[in-house]
């Protein structure tokens, strides 16, 4: 069986976010349904009500496969309106199948054997809770810019700690991972930062670790100006990297995990420089300083 439903049970939630992608989408929804599987999975698409011929090139795939693809379609962007953990808000929660994959609409599968490959690894082996592989990076033209977008001492398997403490470089595209009841949860503080996926793989290290897999076909990351993280400056990846860490500190000090919580902080303590007056303006001018210290000094008073 390949990409039917055939009356089984979905094996599989297939999660893709997509905006404006009118250019890219036929790609990322080839991708999905070239994949050879003993399963049937599943299709979520969320349209943030998208502008170009997005909608319409969806709908018309739904319209050939629609017990596969199950789009919603929003009527006003809720990016804009400041929504953040969209897929935990829109896909997962709709999820029928005991795994997870994700990839947006810009990017794309190469490999028609990868959901079959995770989903198999993680049926036999129940201390994992997520697995990936590797991507090459492209530009709007179709030209590679880097073969692989992960660093060598990356491509290698996680424990539970360096999931937790976010000491990986998962790529969302190449996830594939197990829909546990917390990834349903909407976070408060993923409404304060933009790196999703630094959130989804701790939470999942909570149960789990990782596994890398090499022998599947590299992905396609597309770098281009409509991307909401390659379009962003450099000095922004660095306020928003230390913004995400304070609220996993947040986030990880309400449930009450207090070793995660600390880690975190001592992440903060590590990299932000008080005597860095460049680097402080970076933050002061997204917001995030006066908090950062603040969480930092509370810490350090405890001792």
């Amino acid at each position: 069986m390949s990409n039917t439903i055939d009356n089984n049970p979905i094996l599989v939630s297939i999660c893709c976010l997509t905006y404006n992608h009118g250019e890219f989408i036929t790609q990322a929804l080839d991708g999905f349904l070239m994949q050879k599987t003993s399963f049937a999975f599943e299709i979520l698409v969320h349209d943030d009500a998208s502008t170009d011929e997005t909608t319409k090139i969806v709908q018309t795939y739904q319209s050939c496969y629609p017990d596969i693809i199950k789009p919603i379609i929003q009527k006003e962007n809720q990016w804009s309106k400041g929504l953040r953990a969209i897929s935990a808000t829109y896909n997962f929660p709709r999820a029928a199948g005991k795994y997870i994959a994700m990839c947006e609409g810009d990017d794309y599968w190469t490999d028609p054997t990868k959901l079959q490959k995770q989903v198999d690894f993680l049926e036999k082996n129940p201390d994992y809770v997520i697995t990936y592989h590797d991507a090459m990076v492209i530009d709007d033209n179709e030209k590679v810019i880097k073969k692989s977008k992960m660093p060598d001492h990356n491509k290698r398997d996680y424990t539970q700690k360096d999931l937790i403490g976010g000491k990986t470089n998962i790529l969302t595209l190449s996830m594939v991972f197990r829909n546990l009841d917390s990834m349903k949860e909407q976070a408060e503080e993923t409404r304060y930062f933009i790196n999703g996926d630094n959130f989804i793989t701790a939470q999942l290290g909570l149960f789990g670790k990782g596994k890398y897999f090499p022998e599947i076909k590299p992905a396609v990351y597309r770098q281009h100006a409509g991307g909401v993280w390659s379009d962003i400056s450099k000095e922004k990846k660095i306020a928003n990297k230390i913004n995400t860490h304070y609220w996993m500190y947040r986030y990880f000090k309400r449930i009450g995990n207090e070793d995660a919580a600390k880690l975190y902080l001592r992440k903060l303590s590590g990299s932000v420089s008080l005597s860095d007056k460049n680097y402080r303006f970076i933050l002061v001018k997204h917001g995030v300083f006066a908090r950062i210290i603040s969480g930092i000094s509370q810490f350090f008073l405890k001792f």
